[in-house]
């Protein structure tokens, strides 16, 4: 699968440069590890552990963990379906609990002249269910990612993501349709043994509020285990 699509690439990620000047702001760390590949042929197998410290990385202030199984369907192209189970906690202390169903298909735009991957699309439907609301929250995030070595025959790769988050419906539980956030990452990937690799980096989160919206400046660090 060798495409070209540099205006996807470029569109993207420029697009994150127009969002509103104003924002109230937050410093945050988020770290996760994630384990996927595929076993027995091409069934695939992925599990993510997520930790999120806010309040100017004061609190622990979310946990999430997200299994999913699916299908190989082509070289590096895989679609998954899953559970997230997310525990929120408000600086007030209020906890909110959600369910999450989702569904996501991933595969390469670009391939580098080494073959691997380079620009890759991943496409994720999300059906969020906040314990205390009658209202499922749909909500679908369309990520682009670059990635390529630092310099010809390195194992070491420069990263970087753009993500759009958009409701599809509104909620009683606050979701506005339209766009809820957008995200984007700037990273090396780095390998620390053999199929693990440890991605630290810079993300900035938008979040798009009736009122005043949010920016989180976020110390990002994922752990990559192969399977």
């Amino acid at each position: 699968m060798r495409t070209f699509a540099p205006l996807p690439a470029a569109a993207l990620f420029l697009a994150v440069l127009a969002t509103p000047a104003r924002a109230e702001e937050d410093a945050q760390a988020w770290g996760a590890i994630v384990a996927q590949g595929a076993v027995r042929g091409d069934l695939y197998l992925f599990l993510e552990g997520q930790g999120r410290f806010t309040d100017d990385i004061s609190r622990a202030g979310q946990w999430i963990v997200r299994p999913a199984a699916g299908v190989r369907f082509a070289p590096d192209a895989v679609v998954l379906a899953g559970y997230a189970y997310v525990v929120t906690r408000s600086g007030g202390g209020r906890v909110e609990r959600e369910h999450r169903p989702w569904q996501q298909v991933q595969f390469p735009l670009l391939r580098g002249g080494d073959g691997k991957p380079m620009l890759v699309n991943r496409t994720r439907l999300e059906q969020r269910m906040i314990e205390g609301a009658a209202r499922t929250g749909w909500r679908l995030r369309q990520q682009l990612r670059l990635q390529t070595p630092v310099r010809r025959g390195s194992d070491v790769q420069a990263v970087a993501s753009t993500e759009g988050f958009f409701n599809l419906n509104g909620t009683d539980a606050g979701a506005r349709a339209g766009v809820d956030q957008w995200r984007t990452f700037v990273g090396v990937s780095l390998p620390i043994g053999k199929g693990t690799r440890i991605e630290p980096g810079y993300q900035n989160q938008h979040l798009f509020r009736a009122g005043e919206d949010r920016s989180n400046h976020i110390l990002n660090v994922t752990l990559n285990l192969s399977l």
